[in-house]
């Protein structure tokens, strides 16, 4: 993996450079682990190299990789959806940024968590791949479909996100689930989780015959757990109340909803 900064550590080695300090303690992976790093008054080292510090703004909310001796911002813009993806640091994982809106999707994956997830399991809408690392820790298998590889280039860089590609049950698959269905059996999955987060690109995504679809790969008695985005909320929208009618008309026995952390678990 690359080293990779968070604004924060590099406005830190910032101001050790202005007090003419020789090392500093940081981290060069987001946090998981310190080291001391050398320091100049063009910037710091790491090995043998010098890599050049760059201006960071007092209110940058960014994550750097060091890329050919030079600071880099986890950032790209999709050729297919025109938004702009960010890799944001926080005090604990960092989070994927969508074209300034931000997917704060922690108590979803700390309800997976803590439902310890058993069998097999489809997980639709990868992302960092923080949901399906933690329902692979007590799942068989894991399949976990994302649809864009700009997304899985992010979660590449990122230290949280390794076990997506290093645990030998869980399997990547890049594609769009509305057009996957198919591929799979009747009562196939023990478990389902949805999680796209975007209506607007992915608005079939939440539609009556995709839950259909949910509904008929999903063993009986299995769960499927469902983040909701808040769309247009502020306009007084209540957008998980329409798909919970769409959950339910598919066929789905119980619908548990979570409003503060916008999320649904539905059970067939």
């Amino acid at each position: 993996m690359y080293p990779i900064l968070s604004s924060q550590e590099l406005r830190n080695i910032d101001r050790a450079i202005k007090v003419n300090l020789k090392e500093i303690e940081t981290s060069i992976d987001l946090g998981i682990t310190k080291t001391i790093l050398k320091i100049s008054k063009d910037g710091f080292f790491i090995g043998h190299d010098l890599i050049k510090q760059i201006k960071i703004r007092d209110d940058d909310q960014s994550c750097y990789i060091v890329l050919d001796k030079a600071l880099v911002k986890v950032q790209f813009m999709s050729e297919d959806t025109g938004f702009i993806y960010k890799l944001i640091p926080t005090s604990f994982r960092p989070i994927l940024q969508t074209s300034g809106t931000s997917m704060h999707k922690r108590a979803f994956v700390d309800r997976v968590t803590a439902d310890k997830l058993t069998g097999k399991v489809l997980d639709a809408g990868t992302g960092l791949g923080y949901t399906a690392i933690e329902a692979a820790k007590t799942a068989d298998t894991v399949t976990t479909i994302e649809i864009d590889p700009g997304i899985i280039d992010i979660a590449k860089l990122n230290p949280y996100s390794q076990d997506l590609f290093n645990k030998k049950n869980i399997m990547l698959v890049m594609g769009d689930l509305a057009g996957m269905f198919g591929d799979f059996k009747d009562g196939e999955f023990d478990f389902l989780i949805l999680d796209v987060g975007n209506q607007k690109i992915f608005a079939d995504f939440f539609s009556g015959e995709n839950y259909r679809s949910a509904f008929r790969i999903l063993k009986t008695g299995g769960k499927m757990y469902h983040y909701i985005p808040r769309l247009q909320v502020t306009h007084g929208r209540d957008f998980a109340a329409e798909v919970m009618k769409r959950i339910k008309a598919a066929g789905f026995s119980s619908i548990e909803r979570n409003e503060k952390d916008s999320y649904v678990v539905a059970t067939k």
